[in-house]
């Protein structure tokens, strides 16, 4: 068994774009010994994502806006949507301060963001969290196993915990999930090299029993997803590329969008999109960022956004523990609470503007209004 010999200040578990993120702002904020434990990749294909506008002002404040342009992403201009009338409605970011969207190469973005977090100067090691204990001194200490090293203890002043939905730190310390929502997301992809439509815009169509997203991906790959409840993608077998392509070709505006494009088989992804806040986001010497503190509808587009939002966040309260010598400020965890019970108040406008189905199912669990962030 090994032991580091001196604390790192900060150790982030996770190096997905929230983690590579708090990473890199912590180094510019002047932070010597930072982190990043990367547990491995994630299971299955990496979904591409469109960012909104206003990110650029967080690739701005992390030093990155002409690094990021200069990868290449693919412009968004505008979305359009059906949703609580069958016409579609447009909008577009020509006259947006902060510019267009940006459709990723989500893969690409994520190796952007790790590679500048380690050119600013945070340390990687590839290991899997197994524990935490608290230092005898101050800090933590975590347990990890490593594929070369077995196991290793790192001791650290602070810890982040940036490992997605599993929360794998956080729920070490306690904190448990209030669940919003529960939604089947399956992915299909499609080429789009000779596709009628030349349009970037991402689309939004509401059916009776659920949505369905399309975003055009860098590579003229069309990126595809239906949110549904899981019982229907069971009963319907959504989950197989004939039953999927079906539903798909049976909506209005998404179908024409599919004009002249080639379904890629056997590349169908289900996933659980679960919308929810832990009980608890920190403590005196951890914090959790991104999709481990809480999750959002996808409905929301904010999952990058909020990703480095939070990690920013994050960065600017653990420089101030660092500076003062203290614990972290319980401000952190009720800043959370607050953006949670913002984005509850979206999230219920949006649904409750669909009401052309009053007898779904789908529909009726969304528009149940429930309140996780001012609950007891």
């Amino acid at each position: 068994m090994q032991t580091a010999t001196a604390p790192y200040d900060v150790a982030i578990v996770g190096a997905g774009p929230a983690g590579a993120a708090c990473a890199l702002a912590l180094a510019r904020a002047g932070v010597a010994r930072v982190v990043l434990i990367d547990g491995g990749g994630r299971p299955g294909p990496v979904i591409g994502e469109t960012i909104p506008p206003d990110t650029r002002r967080l690739l701005d404040q992390l030093g990155l806006w002409e690094a990021f342009l200069a990868e290449g992403h693919l412009a968004c201009h505008g979305s359009c949507s059906s949703w609580g009338a069958p016409a579609l409605g447009f909008n577009d970011f020509v006259l947006n301060p902060n510019g267009p969207a940006w459709h990723l190469d989500r893969a690409r973005f994520e190796a952007f963001l790790l590679e500048q977090a380690r050119k600013a100067g945070a340390e990687t090691i590839s290991a899997r969290l197994v524990g935490v204990d608290e230092a005898p001194d101050e800090g933590l200490v975590l347990r990890l196993t490593t594929p070369t090293s077995g196991a290793v203890f790192l001791r650290a002043r602070f810890v982040v915990d940036a490992t997605g939905p599993a929360a794998a730190l956080a729920s070490r310390m306690g904190a448990r999930r209030r669940i919003l929502d529960r939604l089947t997301f399956v992915y299909g992809f499609f080429d789009a090299t000779d596709a009628v439509s030349s349009s970037r815009l991402t689309l939004l169509e509401a059916t009776p029993e659920g949505w369905w997203y399309a975003a055009l991906l860098p590579g003229e790959r069309l990126a595809v997803a239906l949110a549904a409840d899981t019982e229907r993608v069971k009963a319907e077998r959504l989950g197989r590329d004939e039953s999927w392509l079906r539903a798909a070709l049976a909506t209005r505006h998404l179908a024409t969008r599919l004009d002249g494009c080639r379904f890629l088989p056997g590349a169908l992804a289900p996933r659980v999109a679960l919308s929810f806040i832990l009980d608890r986001v920190s403590g005196p010497r951890w914090l959790a960022i991104g999709d481990a503190a809480a999750c959002y509808d996808p409905l929301s587009a904010q999952g990058l956004y909020k990703a480095l939002a939070d990690a920013m966040t994050a960065s600017a309260a653990i420089s101030a523990a660092l500076a003062q010598g203290g614990d972290l400020h319980k401000a952190y965890g009720v800043d959370a609470v607050a953006r949670f019970a913002e984005y509850q108040t979206n999230r219920n406008y949006f649904y409750g503007l669909e009401r052309r189905w009053p007898d779904s199912a789908f529909w009726g669990r969304r528009q149940a209004r429930r309140d996780l962030a001012r609950a007891a």
